[in-house]
């Protein structure tokens, strides 16, 4: 279990508070693991109260919905990123996708270990929220395939929404590789050939 470092503390408005209080609750997740982490650990690293962090998430339901909602928002904006240009090739923006996903797992950062983690959650606490985030996501991936299939850029057996499930489950084997081999060159390079798997021709 890692330990929890303890950061400087500061003079903050109401909004800027809470929203540090998140971020540093992001980490604190992200090490401590969704079922675990709570106010006190926050506050712990905050260099805060436990009732300071009350204050702001008054109930553990409260805390850990407002956690799974930034980093739903920071996956989503990932996914935006790199699919939200029209003009932009297929294979260009599941590059971009692999890329951003690959180098967010190199970079240690912490949201994209909280969302791998409650994507796993089938408690019935966590679950429900992660489908219905989840589902917005597919369904813009599958546009992307319908778009790209429309404009023949890829002909395929599969449905935009199988497709769209294939890169889900293509992002959960990068994102183990990248935990067990973090080697960028490598994990770009294997990323290219699940994507060429999606993209071609059949």
């Amino acid at each position: 279990m890692d330990t929890i470092t303890k950061k400087p503390r500061t003079r903050l408005s109401p909004e800027k508070r809470k929203q540090q209080l998140l971020d540093y609750s992001i980490e604190v997740f992200s090490r401590r693991g969704i079922g675990r982490a709570g106010h006190a650990d926050i506050a712990e690293m905050a260099n805060v109260s436990v009732a300071t962090v009350f204050n702001y998430f008054p109930t553990r339901e409260e805390l850990v919905e407002q956690v799974l909602m930034e980093v739903a928002t920071q996956f989503n904006e990932l996914l935006t990123e790199c699919i939200g240009a029209p003009n932009k090739a297929l294979h260009a923006r599941l590059t971009c996708i692999s890329n951003n996903l690959i180098d967010a797992v190199l970079e240690q950062q912490d949201w994209i270990k909280v969302w791998f983690e409650w994507s796993t959650s089938v408690r019935e606490d966590v679950w429900p929220q992660f489908i219905e985030s989840n589902q917005k996501n597919l369904k813009q991936v599958q546009q992307v395939f319908t778009q790209a299939i429309d404009n023949d850029e890829i002909v395929s057996n599969q449905t935009p929404e199988n497709l769209a499930k294939m890169l889900h489950g293509m992002c959960y084997v990068i994102y183990m590789q990248a935990n067990q081999h973090p080697d960028q060159e490598i994990l770009r390079e294997q990323a290219q050939i699940y994507l060429q798997v999606l993209t071609q021709k059949n």
